[in-house]
């Protein structure tokens, strides 16, 4: 199967739920911009744990979201803020999920970490050598500082590569409720194995769209946004072997 086939699967199963999955990601924005609203009404010297506030919540609603999305796409009735209490019902899961893969990216982010602190001890060891006037030192410094910089070009491709193993962590669960967040992210691990660049490929095929989006001051999101979440569910369905309905697994089929 293609980008083409899991984009005109997600365009079948919005058919006559457009509005209403557009409705879902507008509730959603309306919930973290009302959370924005009230969190600016609090005094400054509140706002450190006002971000840790907003970071316990935004985990567990956007995992309500895409529980809510594959309930749509699956027929099921789902209203607006419905997203709320299913996220909000697997609180402990959706930061089980997160935990989880937090640990599975350990390498690529302690690398990062590295990199940032090979740049910085680069540039440090350099300002002080210019200062001292030792040429043969600074020069050294510089090296370490483009040392740091392919450090963190690898560390960035490792980590974005990598995070693709677990991008349907979120759709596991929403699928099968016995599954424990470690299940989840492992059996999301699996069955991403040789079908990482297909995901990349989908994601990058909405790009366009997303341009056109933005052209609508970000009104467009709210049907992109489900759009994308549908193909998604449908390339999960595809790779843990689901049946997938398109004209060219028909063709191919009857061929």
């Amino acid at each position: 199967m293609i980008t083409s086939d899991f984009k005109l699967d997600a365009r079948r199963k919005l058919d006559g739920k457009w509005g209403k999955a557009a409705l879902i990601a507008l509730a959603y924005l309306v919930v973290f911009f009302v959370i924005g609203f009230i969190f600016g009404l609090m005094p400054d010297n509140m706002s450190s744990i006002l971000s840790i506030i907003e970071s316990i919540i935004e985990v567990p609603l956007s995992f309500g979201l895409i529980i809510a999305y594959y309930k749509l796409f699956n027929g099921a009735d789902v209203s607006a803020f419905d997203f709320i209490s299913l996220g909000f019902d697997k609180f402990s899961k959706a930061w089980s999920i997160t935990f989880n893969i937090f640990l599975k990216m350990l390498a690529p982010i302690a690398l990062m970490i590295i990199s940032y602190l090979v740049i910085i001890g680069g540039l440090v060891g350099t300002s002080v050598s210019v200062l001292s006037l030792r040429d043969s030192i600074s020069s050294g410094f510089g090296f370490v500082s483009v040392v740091g910089v392919i450090l963190i070009i690898a560390s960035s491709i490792w980590m974005v590569t990598k995070s693709f193993y677990y991008s349907l962590a979120f759709i596991v669960a929403a699928d099968d409720d016995t599954l424990s967040g470690k299940e989840a992210v492992e059996k999301s691990e699996e069955l991403m194995q040789g079908n990482r660049s297909k995901l990349f490929i989908l994601q990058l095929s909405f790009i366009g769209w997303a341009i056109l989006a933005a052209c609508t001051f970000g009104i467009g999101m709210l049907w992109l946004t489900p759009y994308i979440q549908f193909a998604t569910i449908s390339f999960f369905n595809f790779v843990a072997g689901k049946p997938v309905e398109t004209d060219s697994l028909n063709e191919n089929t009857e061929e």
